[in-house]
């Protein structure tokens, strides 16, 4: 019984610190979406304009081909009055791993971005879906867990393209 009260601290930790980890000083001057308490909205926080100069918009344009996929505008649709009517603060969107981690201030580095949408409360964090962008096969995918496998997902193509031109 110890034990399990053991582990379950040990994975509540590690999925707060994966989510508190993209909120940390470093990151500053990057691009961050966050749904507004108690508002239906997203709202995209542009970083200063003296800092445009070193944000990688290579990183811009993948966040932007998730939020703007049909599947994430399903999971997050009344989420952020859900958590917040559940006591929580909002949700927000986390990069996790990246090919280029340190410009990118993600976690860790990656073959491929991948992110993480996280609901935000006063004393924790859930992470409550992954996504993936492959940038050599032009796919974004779901992490589907029951399965243990990554699932594609439609997005708009048109910001794939964006991409290859900027970042390749």
């Amino acid at each position: 019984m110890n034990t399990t009260k053991i582990i379950i601290l040990f994975f509540s930790i590690v999925s707060v610190y994966a989510c508190n980890n993209q909120q940390s000083n470093k990151a500053e001057g990057k691009v961050h979406v966050v749904i507004a308490p108690n508002t239906k909205q997203s709202i995209i926080k542009e970083p200063d304009k003296t800092l445009q100069k070193e944000l990688k918009p290579c990183e811009q344009i993948v966040k932007e081909i998730l939020i703007t996929s049909p599947r994430y505008k399903q999971l997050t649709k009344g989420l952020n009055e859900a958590v917040i009517k559940n006591g929580g603060l909002s949700i927000g969107v986390s990069l996790e791993g990246s090919p280029n981690p340190k410009q990118d201030k993600a976690w860790r580095l990656s073959k491929t971005y991948d992110y993480t949408i996280c609901e935000k409360y006063p004393d924790r964090q859930l992470n409550t879906a992954r996504f993936t962008y492959n940038q050599y096969k032009k796919q974004l995918y779901e992490y589907d867990m029951a399965d243990n496998q990554l699932k594609p997902i439609e997005f708009d193509r048109t910001l794939s393209i964006k991409f290859d031109t900027l970042c390749r």
